[in-house]
């Protein structure tokens, strides 16, 4: 039974490999910057979709609507802003996810792409850079000058990509040697 089901399970998804090649083939034969549009895109669209998500679980919420108590010492004008970004439903959370995502993806291909397809921590925090700026002002989260907010979010989504990037690189260097030296060491 098993068998049947894994072959019906491979026919299935049969169609959307097939296409998923069409589709990086005609990618790879068209100039950089299309690549990076349709990079983009795509990356729009899964931010949008996971918006649309997380905005329809936010208004399931009970204490949607009502305005958070930051905890004491905390900045009472952040809990505002962001229960203004969570007050706009689904749809906000779509468009604010949307910009994220989309602008993170067109810029770490486009900063690939520039430097010889070189992926470090130095692409991620470009690209985490302005998908935060571009969060911020699409976003409305910041209060007084819009360019310093797009600023101080865009070098904070750095600083948090390029941690994350840190840990990834050093997690699978972990594994990459523990796999590699299968002896262990007793250290007492």
């Amino acid at each position: 039974m098993s068998q049947q089901l894994q072959a019906q399970s491979e026919k299935l998804l049969a169609g959307p490999k097939r296409l998923r090649r069409q589709a990086e083939k005609w990618i790879s034969q068209q100039p950089p910057y299309i690549e990076v549009a349709v990079a983009t895109l795509l990356g729009g669209g899964q931010g949008a979709f996971l918006g649309t998500i997380m905005g329809t679980m936010t208004k399931l919420d009970p204490n949607a609507g009502k305005m958070f108590t930051p905890p004491a010492g905390a900045n009472p004008e952040m809990a505002q802003r962001m229960s203004a970004i969570q007050a706009g439903g689904p749809m906000a959370q779509a468009k604010n996810f949307a910009v994220m995502t989309g602008v993170n993806a067109g810029l770490s291909l486009a900063v690939k792409r520039y430097r010889g397809g070189v992926e470090d921590v130095r692409g991620v925090m470009i690209a985490g850079f302005g998908s935060g700026a571009a969060f911020s002002l699409v976003s409305g989260m910041t209060q007084g000058n819009p360019l310093q907010g797009a600023f101080s979010t865009g070098v904070l989504f750095a600083l948090l990509q390029g941690g994350f990037y840190q840990v990834r690189v050093c997690a699978l260097l972990h594994l990459t040697l523990r796999a590699a030296w299968p002896v262990q060491l007793a250290i007492s």
